[in-house]
């Protein structure tokens, strides 16, 4: 028996298509102008702005309270990561990784370049082995270069024993040439460090082209075109409440990390990607 669908079935779906399609076409158009006309040099500090807006990642917000997540505990768990020494944490938010590493019995530098954040996370740790700064991934490779800044003093002596990104932060430095930088920074302020960062993926079948879409791909053209300051790149977005943020090919984690210096010791797509980096023997 053949079913007739309903005339009112049939429109209801035609809308329903069309709206996903603008939808579609009003995200890209987001995306694209803010990455073409957001100087690389202030996508982070937009994206800490926005950040720091969310009272979820402070004391008492969701976020904040729910601790460390299981694939985080496993990490710090793979034999790999010591199990005591010093630990450098990047974009440490209110601290709610720094305060399980503290109960952990490790020794902690953090830095996140949210106001709001540094001073929640050092009311937090006032008295105990913590040394929070306001600073950013960029001001950690000045450091690394030797162009001071607010990090400078941390390749002072002694160094670190593990370094965490904090979690996704890596996709949120962009563009990809920017994640490289920021991995042979932490290779050279903390040499003998594993690394435990995280991220998000694209699809296998999203990674093998270089196109973001017809549309995103004319406006990113047309963009250029006219001198705009930003570039994008495949997987670059950009969400209203989380900044500037980049879906990472499957293969860039190995691959950045072997240019750094470092091989991948654990990597896990799931629940959230991740991977924890061991310096290469004789890469420094």
């Amino acid at each position: 028996m053949t079913y007739r669908i309903p005339p009112w079935v049939r429109a209801f779906l035609a809308a329903d298509r069309l709206a996903n399609r603008f939808a579609s076409a009003r995200e890209g158009l987001r995306d694209e102008l803010l990455l073409a006309w957001i100087p690389e040099a202030d996508r982070a500090a937009l994206t800490a702005a926005l950040y720091t807006r969310q009272k979820t990642y402070l004391p008492g917000g969701h976020r904040f309270e729910s601790g460390l997540f299981a694939w985080e505990k496993r990490a710090l768990d793979a034999p790999a990561f010591p199990r005591a020494g010093r630990v450098l944490v990047g974009a440490a938010g209110a601290g709610r990784e720094v305060v399980a590493l503290l109960e952990r019995g490790y020794t902690v530098t953090a830095f996140d370049p949210c106001d709001a954040f540094v001073e929640s996370a050092r009311a937090l740790v006032e008295g105990r082995p913590a040394d929070i700064r306001l600073g950013a991934y960029d001001d950690l490779v000045a450091a690394s270069q030797g162009r001071g800044g607010p990090l400078a003093s941390l390749g002072d002596p002694p160094s670190f024993d593990a370094v965490i990104l904090g979690w996704g932060s890596l996709s949120h430095v962009l563009p990809a040439s920017s994640r490289l930088d920021l991995l042979r920074a932490v290779r050279t302020l903390a040499p003998r460090a594993v690394v435990l960062t995280s991220f998000q993926l694209r699809h296998d079948s999203e990674a093998k082209t270089e196109t973001k879409g017809r549309l995103r791909d004319a406006l990113r053209r047309a963009f250029t075109t006219i001198g705009a300051p930003g570039r994008s790149e495949p997987g670059d977005h950009f969400y209203p409440e989380g900044g500037f943020f980049s879906y990472l090919a499957p293969d860039e984690i190995p691959r950045v990390a072997f240019e750094a210096g470092y091989e991948v010791v654990l990597f896990e797509e799931g629940p959230y990607p991740h991977a924890l980096l061991a310096p290469l023997t004789g890469a420094a």
